[in-house]
């Protein structure tokens, strides 16, 4: 992925990627503000694919990547990344676009669904535990051991690979990023704001918790009207599919007649990484016959 571009987000400087024509596809990556390891970068196994198709965009969320971190500390909740969005697609002037969140951008393009739904075509949630669960206890164990490791790049290294099938989509170049990334100013204060013992982290979860109940309630009101495409990993050790991926299924299927799901068997957490191609297939597939 070349030539970012920047764009005053509502006040936010964000970068994002541009390729390709035709209908609006954006591709939101998941984490929250100071998550190293998550940016538009995510993509890249997928964006020229999906341009063959679609005018896609992938940008870094706010406080992540190389766009600027929330103005205030009440800022760094799970809505910003929502408000973010919205406000993205405003400045591109994109109403109507095809969404495509993974993780906690999963959350992200579904609660920008359910509160303006005039914004978004379609939703496709990618191993989203964030929209599922609380914080899953695969990171409680696996964050403090990974916190271990002296290497900033090795711990970025295992941080992926713990939560992959394979390592094999974690290349030199993707480390480049997240280590140009690791290095921002702006990046080392979110990651000290959001560290995992200050309160500001103990207040986003308890947040997410509280946002999270709220959507599901939604949900089974018929608020998410869009066609929905769920995408799960069989994989997925933090999210797993059978727990995690059937409770989506169960939560969204019956009140959004138009909703799918799709697995995809030998990949992790960041699917659409490990299987790019049958990722875009279903995708491309879900949009055009919904």
């Amino acid at each position: 992925m070349k030539n970012p571009k920047f764009v005053n987000a509502g006040g936010i400087k964000t970068r994002y990627f541009e390729v390709g024509s035709g209908e609006p596809l954006v591709l939101v990556h998941g984490g929250q503000p100071g998550s190293v390891e998550a940016h538009a970068l995510d993509w890249e196994p997928t964006f020229d694919k999906f341009a063959q198709g679609f005018h896609v965009y992938a940008i870094d969320k706010i406080g992540q990547g190389h766009t600027d971190n929330p103005k205030r500390d009440v800022d760094y909740m799970i809505g910003s990344s929502v408000q973010h969005l919205h406000d993205f697609l405003k400045a591109l002037r994109l109403p109507g676009a095809h969404v495509v969140g993974h993780s906690r951008g999963g959350y992200t393009v579904c609660r920008l669904a359910l509160e303006h739904p005039e914004m978004v075509k379609c939703v496709v949630t990618v191993d989203s535990g964030s929209l599922m669960i609380p914080r899953a206890k695969f990171y409680d164990d696996m964050e403090p051991k990974v916190a271990l490791i002296q290497d900033p790049r090795e711990r970025s290294r295992q941080h992926l690979a713990l939560n992959s099938f394979s390592g094999a989509h974690i290349t030199e170049e993707y480390l480049d990023a997240i280590m140009e990334i690791s290095r921002l100013p702006k990046t080392q204060e979110a990651v000290k704001k959001m560290d995992l013992k200050s309160p500001l982290w103990k207040q986003f979860l308890k947040d997410l918790d509280a946002r999270r109940e709220e959507t599901h309630a939604w949900i089974r009101k018929g608020g998410l009207k869009s066609p929905t495409l769920i995408v799960w990993a069989y994989n997925d050790p933090s999210a797993t599919a059978d727990v995690v991926g059937r409770a989506a299924m169960n939560l969204i299927f019956p009140s959004n007649p138009r909703t799918q799901m799709h697995v995809l068997n030998e990949a992790g957490h960041y699917c659409f990484r490990e299987q790019p191609a049958a990722f875009v297939g279903a995708v491309t597939s879900f949009i055009q016959t919904s």
